[in-house]
């Protein structure tokens, strides 16, 4: 310590300030510069959850009115008190989601079924929970697979000397592909089958063979066609839907 408190009584006063001005003093700006960025960045990052706070009031009551229109054409004795354990979480979490028409529009049909005596009986207190982990891509793969009889789906491989190599888990119909790309859709399905709302079949399929011509001449699947070749093989599947899911698609998307 001695010989540094030496070192600096030698040092010219001249030279002392130079090394203050491009040395310490601009560390220390640099310093406050960092200081001065952290509360601008919590600001900013809070700035949705402070406009969500502003906007809250007139959220509440556009969901009354909504809320409201889903009621409007049931019978007023089949109207009935809501489940709070079931209300409570939704209403939360429609607050949060309130820019997402399709999910908040499951929220609504949810609490509205659960105010419906004709309903009441299909509603599950986890319905919210499944709604909170789905995006808009899993409602529209759910809604077109729950608005249909029949479900083909098919596995694409390549035929190897010692078996066969993945290529494409799924491919469907050409219309679950609309501005939705194959690998959202395998993420969909992988998601909706582990919520039970479907369960998916590698190993067994439909006997009618017409079933599965959509896919086999669809334009998807020229592409694997055209780089497979001979080597493509295609295996039939098949989507069923389940009791959890058919209440879900009746509570939550009618």
């Amino acid at each position: 310590m001695n010989e540094v408190k030496e070192i600096i009584n030698i040092i010219p006063e001249d030279t002392k300030k130079e090394i203050y001005q491009d040395g310490v003093k601009l560390a220390m700006v640099e310093t406050g510069k960092t200081l001065s960025l952290v509360p601008r960045v919590v600001k900013n990052a809070l700035a949705k959850v402070e406009m969500w706070c502003i906007n809250r009031e007139f959220m509440v009551k556009e969901f009354e009115l909504e809320l409201q229109k889903k009621l409007e054409s049931k019978k007023e004795e089949n109207i009935v008190d809501a489940d709070p354990s079931i209300f409570i979480p939704s209403a939360q979490a429609i607050s949060y989601n309130w820019e997402k028409e399709d999910i908040r529009q499951l929220y609504l049909n949810l609490m509205a079924s659960d105010m419906d005596v004709t309903k009441k009986e299909n509603v599950h207190p986890s319905f919210s929970e499944v709604i909170k982990q789905m995006d808009s891509t899993d409602v529209q793969i759910f809604t077109k697979i729950y608005k249909r009889t029949v479900l083909p789906l098919c596995i694409l491989q390549k035929k190897e000397e010692n078996g066969r190599t993945p290529i494409l888990d799924y491919l469907l119909t050409s219309d679950f592909y609309t501005n939705i790309s194959e690998n959202k859709v395998i993420k969909s399905l992988n998601n909706l089958e582990r919520l039970k709302l479907i369960e998916i079949y590698k190993d067994q399929y439909y006997t009618d063979k017409r079933i599965y011509y959509s896919i086999e001449n669809g334009k998807e699947i020229q592409k694997y066609r055209s780089e497979f070749l001979d080597k493509l093989d295609i295996t039939n599947g098949m989507i069923k839907k389940t009791e959890f899911g058919k209440d879900f698609y009746d509570v939550c998307c009618k």
